[in-house]
């Protein structure tokens, strides 16, 4: 909606950017004597049904949610295909638009092509650039102690045997210290389960008290199987709780930059806290790419 506009969601500019180019395009396109108008409609009918189609498939139950890839479920990464699909024809709509403006006749086929990956290589660029040098600084990142703060320990990968993953083991590190050192008194574990496994707070559970943690103060919940689903978790059952000081999220430095873009949109108030973890380059830098992407996708389309 309109009236939900904000510049202060990098997201709604991103798409501002994005919609509006299109429209010049379109105008200037249509203000052409010798303009052909049925690409535009041809361009326009594609869009509208990808985007519905799109839409449709985040309403719907799909068969891909039992298939996991990437540590996500199949229905989940079948929506950011079909998002992503649109957002290659909204480019590839535009980019022709422009040259069509400009009269380009010569390879104009490859020049569309190469401008789309253009397109799409700036606003990654600018995506990575920007998880690389968000500072920890804010006030996000600084805890106060309290018995009546709680940790949030975002799902991570559960390997074989039912064994946590090196960052699903770290994040519940984190946690524990967290408590320890008198920044919470609770607990709370997040995430469901693949096909033949147990669920990611189970395996964290069962990690935090063989490690020490005393059961009473833990809490679980295995129904979330992404980033916002546990956001919107922790909105409905955490945020407003009068019991509560202040929600600590815990996860990967660069996924809580995700994090916390997801809930500046739904207007929460938390804290968040990096669980600590030496990673090689190639892993570093493949968790930033990855992040990035997911970052792009979720300001395009909330997802």
């Amino acid at each position: 909606m309109l009236s939900d506009f904000s510049y202060g969601n990098i997201g709604n500019i991103l798409n501002f950017v994005i919609v509006f180019n299109l429209i010049i395009a379109v105008i200037l396109y249509l203000k052409r004597k010798l303009s052909v108008k049925k690409p535009v409609i041809i361009f326009t009918f594609i869009l509208t049904v990808t985007l519905v189609v799109s839409y449709i498939s985040t309403l719907i139950e799909l068969p891909a949610k039992e298939t996991y890839y990437l540590n996500q479920p199949g229905d989940k990464l079948l929506d950011t295909v079909f998002f992503s699909l649109y957002l290659f024809i909204l480019f590839t709509f535009t980019s022709y638009l422009w040259f069509k403006n400009f009269e380009s006749k010569r390879f104009v086929l490859l020049k569309i092509l190469f401008s789309v990956v253009v397109m799409f290589g700036i606003f990654l660029s600018f995506t990575y650039l920007f998880l690389i040098t968000r500072s920890n600084s804010s006030d996000e990142w600084n805890l106060k102690k309290s018995n009546n703060n709680i940790a949030v320990v975002l799902g991570s990968a559960v390997w074989s045997d039912n064994q946590p993953s090196p960052s699903l083991s770290g994040r519940v590190d984190k946690a524990i210290e967290l408590v320890d050192s008198g920044y919470a008194g609770k607990i709370l574990l997040t995430g469901g389960n693949a096909p033949g496994e147990m669920s990611e707070s189970q395996v964290a559970y069962e990690y935090a008290t063989s490690n020490g943690v005393n059961p009473k103060i833990v809490s679980q919940e295995s129904l979330t199987t992404s980033t916002i689903e546990q956001i919107n978790y922790i909105k409905s059952n955490l945020i407003y709780d009068k019991d509560i000081d202040e929600v600590i999220v815990v996860s990967g430095q660069y996924h809580l930059i995700r994090v916390l873009e997801i809930c500046h949109f739904y207007n929460m108030d938390i804290k968040v806290a990096a669980s600590k973890g030496n990673m090689e380059d190639d892993k570093k830098l493949y968790r930033q790419l990855r992040e990035s992407i997911a970052l792009f996708v979720f300001w395009c389309f909330a997802l």
